[in-house]
């Protein structure tokens, strides 16, 4: 996701993000691929997110053939994740 995609998603779904929790959302795709690379996820492997924010790491992950257990603790960025995601699982 761009800067530009990223704040246009948090104020479609009304979110600010939270400086205790340390939100912090990563828009370096070329970033976000080369960790999902190097994770070399396949169909047996299993992955755990803490954060996942708006799912930049998550989806690629998913699309890598991977299972992911994302834990996030806004609630409105899980109910977002929820959503967002069915379509890969």
């Amino acid at each position: 996701m761009k800067l530009s995609e990223i704040d246009g998603t948090l104020r479609e779904i009304r979110v600010t993000p939270i400086k205790t929790l340390g939100q912090n959302f990563l828009h370096d795709g070329n970033l976000a691929r080369w960790i999902i690379e190097k994770l070399e996820l396949g169909p047996d492997d299993y992955a755990v997110e803490i954060g996942p924010g708006l799912g930049a790491l998550t989806s690629l992950a998913l699309q890598s053939g991977g299972r992911v257990l994302a834990i996030e603790k806004d609630a409105r960025l899980a109910n977002f994740l929820r959503k967002r995601l069915r379509s890969l699982e």
